[in-house]
């Protein structure tokens, strides 16, 4: 019956009998690929390594999100142990955006402040491929300039970088769904390779204690976890439950994570938004002092740091969010695409709002606000929609800045008089996109499972199939025609919900539905009910369930 379910599994999410042993067993050595295979990666090793060597101003050039700051300190790290594995002198410092000052990407204006200030080498981590016009500024004030990015292209390609995007023209890399952690990990790995053969005592393998952060960034950036991400993240959770890193270990411990039950899920909840809420609330450099400190009590002091951000972060969206309710029920119930605006709302928060209108309406969605006389913004997909493609069809001429990915991006519009326009154009691509239905979510399920049957043996099956996250989702079983017993609203808000059942047998099974809260009062004693479930391991007073 197991082997039958596991089948099933397997199938469920395109795995042929040949690939099961590669997809069950995942090999580092079979499952990945030479940093090397990036078309560019040698240019990019031999203008860094003369650069360390020579002591020039380098720069690590981030963005304010997850996977932004992860790479940064990813890339900074490796660098800073080659120069001390030579005895160079390093001089190399990092940039992370603010959000409201500098907004999506390379500023024009940060150029121009780190050429007076006489940097020589730029390196843009998770950023920099929809930066054309920048950079290009960057090479006429005399500064070499690598990109590491997986974004969607922009109207201006960097022609004068050294690009390692796995999406470039022309770019044979195999893997073309890395994160921005994932490229610059391939640049470091490439560049420990590089130190090897020069001499230096790197250990063998030494660039998978990198992981961590590239199995947080996968996860926070919602990459597949399919192919090379799969084996990526497998073995980065791994270096994550043993992370060396004192700043992660104080985020884990004060999250109350045990390190064994690290997963995707630990990644998705607990980690990554506490790591998001620095370049949210305040300055993602919180976020990347607590990843680099070198002490427990450094990590200690910037992750209380990191803990109140967050706290204020989750207070001030559930305010946002409630307006952008209103908004949506009093003019947009209408719209394919949904587009919400306050000029008061935080523009760290927008994306988070986004999110939760699409979740919660089922359809993708605009937040919007001002930053001084421009508005910004993020929009989240549905679908299958591709909203960099949504906003070029809107026309060039309502924006400052625009750039992304397909299910996720950001904008920067001229001012408030071009937010009911953007709305127009937007819902005229949603419709000629959906059809007249409209946005239709899916949920697809694995198969049919009496919760009754739900045991340890199961759920060691079902972990053969993990890590889970996008293209490898947690599986879902669906229990027919359950008798509701009795409901209770969990949760210091009653966010969440908690109901008893009956199966059609008479035996009792408990659910919990996180952010199911608000169904409490159309659920009554009594109903009759399908329900879609995943089975996970709860952990209580030491008890595990």
């Amino acid at each position: 019956m197991q082997d039958d379910l596991l089948a099933q599994l397997l199938v469920n999410r395109g795995i042929d009998p040949g690939q099961k042993d590669a997809f069950l067993s995942p090999s580092w050595e079979e499952g990945t690929y030479s940093p090397f295979a990036f078309t560019r990666m040698q240019e990019a090793v031999d203008t860094m390594m003369d650069a360390l060597e020579s002591g020039v101003p380098i720069v690590i050039h981030g963005d304010y999100d997850a996977d932004g700051v992860s790479g940064t300190t990813l890339l900074f790290g490796a660098l800073q142990e080659i120069t001390e594995k030579f005895g160079w002198e390093p001089n190399i410092s990092t940039f992370l955006p603010d959000r409201e000052k500098d907004g999506y990407g390379v500023a024009l204006h940060t150029i121009e402040r780190l050429a007076s200030e006489g940097v020589e080498l730029l390196v843009t981590v998770d950023c920099g491929i929809a930066n054309g016009i920048e950079l290009g500024r960057a090479h006429e004030l005399g500064m070499q300039v690598i990109v590491c990015d997986h974004h969607q292209m922009g109207q201006h390609f960097p022609g004068h970088a050294i690009i390692l995007h796995p999406l470039a023209p022309g770019e044979t890399y195999p893997n073309k769904t890395l994160c921005g952690t994932g490229v610059a990990f391939k640049f470091a790995s490439a560049l420990i390779i590089e130190a090897q053969k020069r001499g230096a005592s790197f250990p063998q393998g030494y660039e998978k204690w990198f992981l961590d952060l590239v199995a947080i960034a996968t996860v926070t950036d919602v990459m597949p976890l399919t192919g090379e991400n799969r084996v990526l993240e497998y073995y980065g959770l791994r270096v994550l439950q043993k992370t060396r890193r004192p700043g992660l270990r104080a985020l884990i411990e004060i999250s109350g994570t045990e390190f064994a039950d690290i997963d995707t899920a630990t990644i998705g909840f607990r980690i990554g938004p506490r790591l998001n809420a620095a370049g949210r609330m305040a300055s993602a450099s919180a976020a990347f002092e607590m990843l680099a400190a070198k002490t427990p009590e450094e990590a200690a002091d910037k992750v209380s740091v990191l803990e109140r951000l967050n706290r204020d972060r989750q207070t001030v969206f559930q305010e946002m969010y409630k307006e952008a309710v209103v908004q949506v029920e009093k003019s947009y119930m209408d719209d394919q695409l949904l587009v919400v605006y306050a000029s008061h709302w935080m523009p760290g928060i927008v994306g988070l709002i986004a999110g939760r209108l699409q979740n919660d309406y089922g359809k993708p969605a605009f937040a919007l606000t001002n930053v001084g006389d421009h508005v910004v913004g993020s929009g989240r997909s549905l679908g299958g929609l591709h909203l960099v493609e949504l906003m070029n069809a809107c026309g060039d001429e309502l924006y400052i800045k625009r750039g992304g990915h397909p299910q996720a991006c950001g904008l920067s519009l001229h001012g408030p008089e071009m937010i009911e326009l953007f709305r127009e154009r937007g819902n005229t691509f949603a419709r000629s996109y959906y059809g007249v239905d409209g946005p239709r979510d899916v949920l697809n399920i694995d198969a049919a499972h009496a919760p009754s049957e739900v045991s340890w043996d199961l759920h060691a099956l079902l972990m053969q199939c993990a890590p889970f996250g996008e293209g490898n989702r947690a599986p879902v079983f669906v229990a027919r025609d359950l008798i509701i017993d009795e409901t209770v609203r969990m949760g210091a808000t009653g966010a969440h919900l908690r109901f008893i059942t009956r199966e059609p047998g008479g035996k009792k099974v408990t659910f919990v539905g996180f952010g199911f809260g608000h169904l409490a009062s159309s659920i009554r004693t009594g109903d009759h009910v399908d329900i879609a479930y995943e089975v996970e391991v709860n952990t209580w007073n030491g008890k595990r369930s």
